[in-house]
């Protein structure tokens, strides 16, 4: 699924296209929802625990837990009363990424037998933990291209005042947005001069800018935003 530079990237084209927010505290509220979802990963309730993956992730993301697919009309109907914080906006806009990453761009880098298509045209057919140690090292040769490319700021650490802006959701656990934030912020850290093997910039620039019109759409179809 997309890293979160590539949710920042996303939702930061979506703010250019709509003008949603001006101010620095409503943008980085927006910003820090774009990846709040993901969290999980990081938070005391999960962070060391054995559970599937799928178990882990359905709260945060509204799933079943037999299924990555997330309901963001599940998210509405609960927090549609919370939409003037632009937090929730920015965590909607999550939610909607990842349904059209899936959908447009996260397979196309495998056959249909989920071998790797690298880019010189040979097919990597290997263990599961050497194709997903190889797209792991590439999503961070990525995530550093597009961090740049995209002009990303370092998000700020959430104080404890910024911690009562943020509104209360029982889906994710606040003990995890830091450590989410530094991740994030981990992508400008490392120079990585290697050459990507299986990914191409380009693709990831237009399925970029593709996902975020995606969004602008549902969002005027939900009507959250005005044409």
């Amino acid at each position: 699924m997309p890293s979160s530079v590539i949710h920042r990237c996303i939702s930061k084209r979506v703010l250019e296209k709509t003008n949603l927010y001006t101010n620095d505290k409503d943008k980085y509220l927006y910003d820090l929802g774009s990846i709040a979802p993901d969290s999980w990963k990081n938070s005391s309730r999960f962070k060391d625990s054995l559970l599937p993956k799928k178990e882990k992730r359905k709260y945060s993301h509204f799933s079943n837990e037999d299924e990555y697919f997330e309901h963001y009309d599940r998210f509405l109907d609960k927090y549609k009363d919370n939409l003037n914080n632009p937090f929730m906006i920015g965590y909607l806009v999550h939610l909607l990424t990842d349904i059209h990453w899936r959908e447009t761009m996260f397979y196309r880098c495998f056959d249909e037998n989920g071998a790797i298509i690298m880019l010189d045209g040979s097919v990597l057919n290997g263990e599961k933990g050497v194709r997903k140690n190889l797209l792991n090292k590439e999503s961070k040769k990525m995530a550093y291209h597009l961090y740049h490319k995209f002009n990303l700021n370092e998000l700020n650490l959430l104080s404890c005042d910024e911690l009562d802006l943020l509104p209360k959701m029982k889906e994710i656990e606040f003990d995890g947005l830091n450590d989410t934030i530094r991740y994030s912020n981990s992508a400008c850290d490392i120079d990585i001069d290697e050459e990507l093997l299986v990914y191409k910039i380009d693709d990831f620039v237009s399925g970029i800018e593709e996902c975020s019109q995606f969004i602008v759409d549902k969002l005027i179809e939900l009507d959250i935003i005005k044409r």
